[in-house]
């Protein structure tokens, strides 16, 4: 992804940004040297979330904000909804945890909350979206994505549990083809806060 990441920007002539690896929790930030923080879909898998946004919020200027984009509960959405039932096979798969690392560990409003005021972080703003989700151009396209990134739901299942699952999967994803792509519901919030 960094090296995407700097391709785009050499690409597009842009000049005056970095890309690094780190892990937010214990990287050594220049002390209030940034206006702002983003993640989109990644601060929800802090091992330490109050040790990471802590961390953040001493890099960000006084009054600098933290932009967040997580998913709200998994009963909330349809995409993850269906690929679980699909590729279940008619086993119970437990819902990933909402206050553990987890596509769902800031899927509270409270939660979130109480974690940004413990690191230091005021006026906090949640904001629902819901808005279609693409998962590719077609059905074939979007198979190949979907299948690949959550073949852990299938592995350990015999071939022929598998290939049903996996066929499910496919007849699903036909049934979400649109003439904009494959697109399935989805709900995340839009956090922002700022630093005292």
């Amino acid at each position: 992804m960094l090296r995407l990441a700097r391709r785009r920007a050499a690409r597009e002539h842009v000049t005056n940004v970095t890309f690094e690896q780190a892990d937010a929790q214990i990287h050594p930030f220049p002390t209030a040297a940034f206006d702002v923080a983003v993640s989109r879909h990644g601060a929800m898998f802090f091992g330490d979330p109050v040790a990471a946004f802590t961390n953040l919020a001493r890099a960000l200027r006084p009054g600098g904000r933290i932009v967040l984009l997580t998913w709200q509960p998994f009963e909330r959405n349809e995409w993850l909804r269906a690929f679980f039932t699909c590729l279940a096979a008619g086993r119970e798969i437990p819902v990933p945890p909402s206050d553990a690392p987890s596509p769902f560990a800031l899927s509270d409003p409270t939660r979130i909350r109480s974690l940004l005021h413990a690191a230091g972080f005021s006026g906090v703003r949640v904001e629902g979206l819901a808005e279609p989700m693409y998962f590719g151009p077609d059905p074939d396209d979007a198979f190949r994505f979907v299948s690949a990134q959550h073949a852990g739901l299938v592995r350990g299942l015999d071939p022929a549990a598998q290939g049903r699952a996996l066929d499910d999967l496919r007849a699903d994803l036909a049934e979400h083809h649109t003439e904009r792509g494959v697109l399935y519901d989805s709900a995340a919030w839009l956090i922002q806060a700022h630093r005292d």
